[in-house]
């Protein structure tokens, strides 16, 4: 790295995180005001977590030669469709934009909006922005203040953060698989239909996890085919698990949303059964009552009261019977009956 690094002031403010990852030895949190002085070490590998709605770090990134150009305009144009590439500067850096959930506090598991992550990964420096706190990187910077992980160098970090991406996105599936399991015994036992709004939101929140993940697949499959040079063979090995572990998770997402899904079909027909059960009985309490209401309908006629008709008791009873015949004919020519 360039001595204008030191010369252009480093934005500590808009700074969430830095590690430093020695070649020899463990790694530890670099201070705010010593980041410039580990970014010129050759001996450490260094991540850089920032605060993308800082204003300084959003002038910073249009000045400073770690970050290339093509990657700040992505970055102003808010492009968040997920893609791995190679760009040939800085070292053959890799270029990532991925999806990310987002950290809030007091929601249910399950309901966390998707953020996006931006990340730029040489061999000794990777510098990732957000807009907004998002889980893996904030389990990221606590796996590491642990002392759980011990990357050392920028590519092992990038596959723990996959890794931990992947690790919260099954534990969100397990839970959705969960409520669906609940969901279908209700069902199956046909004392209770389940709300139809909680099954239509496991099904959205499985066709919105598809829409942003299935695009990393290609992602992933392009960028083995073209990886940077310091990516070794172990490196292109746990690429591989990596698009794997994607691969079974979209799939496991795909078959929720396919569950949800033939669920809402199977409580329709439940509904349709259950509504079809209480218009059979209405209908049969209608018959039953039909010749009742007849008999008392023309018992109560007085045809006293009707002009023309004093006495007519049979004229009243013929023209009853031919309207009924008028509109029984008028139903089967329609064929409703």
């Amino acid at each position: 790295m360039s001595a204008e690094i030191i010369n252009k002031p480093f934005p500590v403010a808009g700074v969430v995180f830095a590690w430093a990852m020695p070649q020899i030895g463990s790694g530890y949190e670099i201070p705010l005001f010593e980041i410039p002085s580990a970014l010129e070490d050759p001996c450490l590998s260094v991540w850089l977590h920032l605060n993308l709605s800082n204003t300084q770090i959003q002038r910073w990134l249009v000045d400073t030669p770690l970050i290339p150009e093509r990657v700040v305009e992505m970055i102003e144009e808010g492009v968040n469709v997920s893609r791995l590439e190679r760009i040939e500067k800085l070292d053959d850096c890799l270029l990532m934009v991925m999806n990310d959930f987002q950290q809030e506090f007091g929601e249910e598991r399950g309901d966390s909006s998707l953020g996006t992550l931006w990340a730029i990964v040489t061999p000794r420096l990777m510098v990732s922005l957000r807009n907004n706190p998002l889980r893996t990187t904030d389990s990221l910077r606590y796996e590491l203040r642990s002392g759980n992980i011990h990357p050392s160098s920028t590519i092992e970090l990038f596959h723990e953060l996959l890794d931990l991406r992947a690790e919260y996105l099954r534990s969100l599936l397990v839970h959705l698989s969960e409520n669906m399991d609940e969901l279908e015994e209700k069902l199956l036992k046909g004392r209770e239909f389940p709300e139809h709004e909680t099954l239509g939101r496991i099904r959205m929140h499985c066709s919105r996890l598809r829409r942003h993940f299935s695009p990393e697949l290609v992602a992933l499959h392009r960028l083995l085919k073209r990886l940077p040079y310091w990516f070794g063979d172990e490196d292109k090995n746990r690429l591989n698990d990596d698009l794997d572990l994607l691969s079974y998770l979209a799939q496991e997402i795909s078959s929720l949303y396919d569950r949800a899904k033939l669920l809402q079909d199977e409580q329709a027909a439940h509904v349709a059964e259950f509504n079809a059960k209480n218009l059979h009985v209405l209908s049969v309490m209608t018959v039953i009552f039909l010749p009742m209401t007849l008999l008392s309908g023309i018992m109560g006629m007085n045809m006293e009261d009707l002009p023309g008709l004093k006495g007519s008791f049979f004229e009243v009873m013929t023209l009853m019977s031919i309207a009924g015949a008028a509109v029984y004919g008028a139903l089967r020519l329609k064929k409703i009956i």
